[in-house]
């Protein structure tokens, strides 16, 4: 999370982006929060990782103890292909949950995205600002974390290159997330003009830099062809959220209504809330084609629990993504840090996938690659996109493994 209006972000004479007041870059995310935590902003359809059924190996060899999920990614192993997505953005008052996710990703060896920089950038920032995301390499020195800017600020920016190279720097990131969302921006800005010129700025910001630019799709899903001219001009990864968890669009809905519409019963909903791809379409999408089998892929969207991360592991993810999940776990160690409950969610989560593993007969993430295509069926409107898109079930190829 952590958007600020585009409103709130405005160009002065010399092209440079003038960052918003803290405390409106406060109040805006604290609504946004707030908003995720109370209101009905889940995706409630179709879960369509049901039309994806495992075949289970009534004669396994493996053990729950001989499963091992670790992974290489960017150079650095993860004992666990887990990340936590993008949470808050930068304000002293996130300070802690900032340092609390950084600790946590520290512990457990998994990556750590990051809410969106933009607070960060330009001259004389806050330092508590500063402070808020520059804690998260402080308490996670070693583990692998992504910048975050958001492909609006890109489009905005006549200094974007030295904007990232700041936004990196100031958390010494492993990779930068540019994130898009036509729909978001226009429901934030009505009179957004798109991303006319993106691609161009993209080209140029990756050759300018030497850290590994990644694009990521906020709760709408990417394409194939979404993918391919990222790709193309050297963008080097790829992050699918989709349709099927949080949407954006429906905080930004809800923050507009009063609230006897917020109570009316069902809850009022609007033709763009969940609008886009399902994530496992997404993913389905490109990672069954055999050109983007070298494509760092990292997804979320949607995914509750271990079968479901699975799956997408079987799939083509490299690292699987959660974020509201974490959010509601985090808030709850707030209150009551003697339970332990963002430690319970992720421990219970990392059983769930193991015995998955070890009822399919995959010691890891290579061998369960390969077991899919012969232990796998995909069902319903699931299959229907498959058709629809020229895509074969169970996949021909396997997707490479980064490490």
């Amino acid at each position: 999370m952590g958007r600020g209006r585009a409103t709130s972000l405005k160009e002065a004479s010399n092209n440079h982006l003038v960052p918003m007041k803290p405390e409106e870059y406060l109040k805006y995310q604290m609504s946004t929060i707030e908003t995720t935590l109370k209101e009905d902003v889940q995706y409630s359809g179709k879960n369509y990782w049901k039309d994806m059924y495992f075949i289970p190996n009534a004669l396994t060899p493996v053990g729950v103890n001989d499963v091992d999920l670790s992974i290489n990614f960017l150079g650095k192993k993860l004992k666990y292909p887990i990340m936590v997505g993008s949470l808050t953005g930068g304000h002293k008052k996130f300070t802690p949950v900032n340092e609390k996710i950084a600790e946590f990703s520290q512990k457990y060896h998994i990556a750590q995205g990051i809410g969106d920089q933009r607070a960060c950038l330009g001259k004389d920032v806050d330092p508590g600002i500063i402070k808020s995301f520059s804690i998260v390499r402080e308490k996670n020195p070693d583990g692998l974390v992504l910048a975050n800017i958001s492909a609006t600020m890109i489009m905005q920016s006549e200094t974007y290159i030295e904007d990232v190279k700041q936004a990196i720097d100031v958390i010494k990131a492993d990779a930068v997330e540019i994130w898009v969302s036509p729909l978001l921006d226009i429901l934030v800005d009505p009179i957004s003009t798109g991303y006319t010129g993106l691609l161009d700025k993209l080209d140029k910001l990756t050759n300018a830099l030497s850290t590994p630019v990644f694009v990521k799709s906020s709760t709408t899903g990417l394409s194939h062809e979404d993918v391919r001219p990222l790709w193309d001009i050297g963008v080097e990864g790829i992050n699918i959220q989709g349709v099927g968890g949080t949407s954006f669009a429906r905080i930004e809905t809800l923050k507009d209504l009063t609230i006897s519409q917020k109570q009316t019963y069902p809850p009022i909903k609007r033709p763009f809330d969940f609008w886009g791809i399902p994530t496992v379409w997404s993913l389905l999408d490109i990672g069954l084609r055999p050109e983007n089998a070298s494509i760092p892929l990292i997804v979320g969207g949607g995914i509750r629990n271990g079968r479901e991360a699975v799956k997408a592991l079987a799939l083509g993810s490299d690292l699987v993504s959660f974020t509201y999940p974490v959010l509601i776990e985090i808030m709850e160690d707030f209150g009551y840090p003697e339970e332990e409950n963002l430690k319970k969610w992720f421990l219970s989560l990392i059983t769930q996938m193991k015995i998955t593993m070890s009822l399919l007969g995959a010691r890891n993430i290579a061998e369960l690659r390969q077991i899919t295509r012969n232990r796998s069926i995909v069902i319903g409107r699931t299959k229907e996109w498959l058709a629809g898109r020229n895509l074969s079930f169970p996949p021909k190829h396997t997707r490479d493994l980064l490490y």
